[in-house]
């Protein structure tokens, strides 16, 4: 029998960060490498990865990265996993441009293994047999995948609504679902993002029908904002203004990347010849003009806002009354207030708005009657909701339970982070909960340096930056003449005063703290720890700030020994 052993380094009770163990035997499979964005509680942090010290231990035994989607949330982690753990990557040949590019921006280029998937594909890994099969979310050629064990099939369902689309790129492959069922599942693994929400995501997750009623009525030119990490409603985007004759002003760089993507997909929904340079941006009559933003999670809004604004680096285009803003990019939980002001912001600007909500516009993901589509079909023996908050991991779990086809309280299984399934036998599954922290899980910060080098009195003097901020103090020392040649200089940048003490006492108090400081120990010795000496002028001052003022600023002493 095999020995198999499920787990998840991250994804579980969060947004993001992607990163689940699939043992059988001694091979390791690991599935996506994603991250998730920070909060505002770590400021300067580009993202935020899964500690993937269980994959370092074990890298003897890793077989294969497997990528099932062309999102950062599952595959921005490989760069820095890749460097200590080299395996085949299997992903799509989308997935693997866009890993590629994400590598570069982020000098974090490997010399990785690919292993392009064309969609359906059966497969042998390490001696195991994988079937591939295409699902329908916002990136073209997203999969799901099982894999056969002489004890059933394990399958994760990928990223998937139920949408019958004619577009091969977005399609969910109930045929080769089908023959997946014609096996016993031992054990499905599915998305929970949506589990909440009631009915089938379709078809209200279309941009498409309603985008080509605004574009028809519309007098003025029409700008339209969209995340560009969401690909399905681009194409959409694309395919509209074919449908109405409109040309398009591609706004920047990050928008003209889509079009080209356009091409790579060979979707050909709109044709090269109607792309506006920026030359002849101002001829073409606004009724025929669209003009396409995007960008991703909060960058949108902020390009959004500049533009609002007339804060923008290109000034040829700018708001006007008759101009309408379609804002297509759907808040997450974690951008809801920056879009609001953003809409705000818009509507200040005096053109007509319109702009999508979670409510009128649903994000693709499962909802209710496709998790019980997919649960249906497969007949798993037991049930893993993985990707999500544990509320929404808990009503996966619900629903499960209530259709009533076996699924129960000892089947389906409700897990946290570096805890494991273990299965051995037709029974039912061990259980290791972690208690004794063999799987080191968390979270492994990511700003531009590498891997973990963010520790927490960084992010804290971030925060005391942010919030009181800094004083810098600088000055040159002579050891031989024991004195002071240059400064002090003193420099406060969003440091605030309170009427008790004006500004210019507090710069001398400051000033003589400092001074004194420094003249005292090249009075007591010439053999001594400069580093040491800036704590303690660091400690003295801050001391002082926090009693006077009830401020925290960061302060940053500079002494340079001259000689």
């Amino acid at each position: 029998m095999d020995k198999i052993k499920i787990l998840a380094l991250g994804g579980l009770d969060e947004d993001g960060k992607d990163l689940y163990v699939i043992e059988i035997n001694k091979d390791i499979f690991v599935v996506g490498g994603g991250f998730k964005y920070p909060s505002k509680t770590t400021p300067g942090i580009d993202f935020i990865i899964a500690d993937f010290s269980y994959l370092v231990e074990n890298k003897d035994r890793v077989k294969a990265f497997i990528l099932p989607k062309g999102k950062k949330n599952n595959y921005g982690a490989i760069p820095y996993i890749y460097k200590e753990v080299q395996a085949p990557i299997y992903c799509t040949a989308l997935t693997k441009l866009f890993l590629e590019n994400f590598s570069k921006e982020y000098l974090q280029e490997n010399d990785y293994e690919f292993h392009t998937i064309e969609l359906p594909a059966t497969l042998e890994i390490a001696g195991h047999k994988f079937q591939f099969f295409s699902t329908c979310a916002s990136v073209p050629s997203t999969f799901g995948f099982a894999i056969k064990t002489n004890l059933g099939n394990i399958v994760y369902s990928g990223d998937f609504i139920v949408e019958y689309s004619n577009e091969a790129s977005f399609r969910l492959d109930l045929n080769t679902l089908g023959k997946i069922a014609e096996n016993p599942t031992l054990i499905l693994l599915s998305e929970s993002v949506n589990s909440l929400k009631k009915g089938y995501c379709s078809p209200n997750h279309r941009l498409y029908p309603r985008l080509v009623n605004y574009l028809h009525n519309a007098e003025g030119r029409v700008f339209i904002a969209a995340n560009s990490d969401n690909l399905y409603h681009i194409d959409e985007i694309f395919k509209a203004c074919n449908e109405c004759h409109r040309k398009i002003y591609l706004y920047d760089e990050t928008s003209a990347e889509l079009f080209k993507l356009q091409k790579i997909k060979d979707l050909n929904r709109y044709p090269s010849k109607d792309i506006v340079s920026k030359d002849d941006v101002l001829r073409v009559k606004d009724s025929s003009l669209v003009i396409l933003m995007s960008d991703e999670s909060e960058k949108i809004y902020d390009k959004v806002s500049l533009l609002a604004n007339n804060e923008n680096d290109d000034k040829i285009i700018s708001l006007k009354e008759s101009d309408t803003f379609y804002l297509a990019a759907i808040p997450s939980d974690n951008n809801e207030i920056i879009a609001t002001e953003t809409i705000d912001e818009l509507y200040k600007s005096g053109c007509h708005v319109h702009y999508e909500t979670k409510s009128t516009l649903n994000k693709m993901h499962a909802y209710e009657e496709d998790l019980k589509m997919l649960i249906s079909l497969l007949k798993p023996k037991y049930y893993f909701p993985i990707e999500g908050y544990y509320v929404s991991l808990l009503a996966n779990a619900k629903l499960a339970f209530d259709m009533g086809i076996g699924l129960s309280h000892s089947s389906i299984f409700l897990l946290d982070n570096g805890q494991t399934l273990v299965f051995e036998t037709d029974k039912t599954p061990s259980l290791d909960f972690n208690y004794d922290n063999k799987i080191m899980i968390g979270d492994v910060m990511i700003d531009g340096i590498g891997v973990g080098d963010v520790v927490n009195e960084i992010i804290s003097d971030r925060n005391r930056l942010g919030e009181d901020g800094v004083v810098v103090l600088g000055c040159a020392i002579s050891k031989s003449e024991r004195d002071i040649l240059a400064g002090p200089d003193i420099q406060m940048r969003g440091f605030l005063f309170l009427k008790d003490k004006d500004a210019d006492q507090m710069l001398k108090d400051i000033q003589n703290i400092f001074v004194l400081n420094v003249k005292e120990r090249l009075k007591e010795t010439t053999n001594f720890d400069v580093n040491e000496l800036e704590d303690r002028i660091v400690s003295i001052i801050r001391k002082m700030l926090l009693k006077d003022n009830n401020r925290n600023p960061v302060v940053k002493p500079n002494i340079v020994i001259i000689e």
